[in-house]
């Protein structure tokens, strides 16, 4: 007779351990199944096979909300990085056997001529989430951090640094909390000035990729709110929004975008109501390959930013940059700026 199953016989095999033969002993040999089937939509007899279970959809983890000084940042990042206008710089990062992270740069203004360098070494302490960071100015300053994070409760961070300037005997110092879970960041710390403390607390708020956060400052001493600023964004993977209200005057939005994986673009906007000045800018990052990358910038002041980001070999990066004002275009004044980075 002829076999009714359309298209032809599908036979698989599987081996799986045999629990008992005829005997009832335990036999450890491996048996063969076969399984039938007899084609799409068929079972054994003719009859609609049971659909399988399909695994639901991975939901993507929602992440922890930025920091209130982290909000725009992608935005920021495109208008900021890579430009170095009137500069040259070096900077240089290496690592010992011991875990000491060590961190030299030094920058040249080529309009004042001043030269301003950085010495900083970094210690971690991971078993007990301790950090140790050291620094030195040439402006001969010296600062001691020491931090401690996810220890007393998961998400927090608490730092303590003191500033110290021998030529003045200027003393200060700062204490600052943070803790992050995945509905809210929270951040506060305290400057200790020889004129009175400064107080400053932020949060922000992330549900369902929308973000809100407030920041506030306050002077202990003259007893009046410094800072009174408000922020509202959306994103989604590689789209983010921004929005902005400083003090009640000053207001101001930015969009970022990745198109494809090679080319990021970004739109910033501010206004203030004190001076009715408005300033807007368009800028794009492009990645030519996995070592060098393009860079432009433009705003409503005709100030043209172009730079050139290339990996010259295994951490040693070499940035290009330059500042043209098209309103003065034959006048010059044109800045360029040149940086050097490297990491053993």
């Amino acid at each position: 007779m002829e076999n009714p199953c359309k298209p032809p016989i599908e036979e698989k095999l599987y081996s799986c351990p045999r629990l008992s033969d005829a005997s009832g002993k335990i036999d450890s040999a491996h048996a063969e199944v076969r399984q039938v089937e007899c084609g799409k939509g068929f079972g054994l007899f003719g009859g609609k096979k049971s659909a399988e279970a399909t695994p639901p959809p991975l939901i993507p983890e929602e992440m922890a909300p930025p920091p209130y000084s982290d909000l725009g940042k992608k935005a920021q990042d495109v208008f900021n990085k890579g430009y170095h206008f009137g500069l040259v710089k070096l900077d240089i990062k290496t690592k010992s056997a011991s875990g000491v992270e060590f961190a030299t740069g030094g920058s040249s203004n080529q309009e004042s001529g001043k030269v301003a360098g950085s010495l900083e070494t970094k210690y971690k302490v991971k078993d007990y989430g301790l950090t140790f960071t050291e620094k030195w100015t040439t402006d001969n300053t010296l600062s001691t951090e020491m931090a401690v994070q996810d220890q007393l409760v998961p998400g927090l961070k608490l730092s303590s640094a003191l500033n110290f300037a021998p030529q003045t005997g200027q003393k200060t110092g700062n204490v600052k909390a943070a803790y992050v879970n995945k509905q809210v960041a929270i951040n506060a710390d305290s400057d200790f000035r020889a004129d009175g403390p400064i107080v400053s607390a932020s949060a922000v708020v992330g549900y369902q990729g929308w973000l809100a956060g407030y920041l506030a400052g306050y002077d202990v001493n003259n007893k009046k709110l410094t800072k009174s600023n408000f922020a509202l964004g959306f994103t989604s993977g590689d789209f983010t929004l921004h929005s902005n209200v400083n003090d009640g005057q000053d207001f101001g939005g930015s969009i970022y975008q990745k198109l494809n994986p090679q080319l990021e673009t970004g739109i910033s906007l501010n206004w203030s109501s004190g001076s009715s000045n408005t300033k807007f800018g368009i800028g794009a990052k492009y990645d030519l390959d996995q070592e060098a990358s393009l860079r432009v910038k433009v705003n409503n002041q005709s100030q043209i930013g172009l730079g050139y980001q290339q990996r010259l070999r295994q951490g040693v990066t070499l940035t290009l940059s330059t500042l043209i004002d098209g309103k003065n275009f034959n006048q010059g004044g044109h800045k360029i700026g040149l940086a050097l980075e490297l990491d053993a």
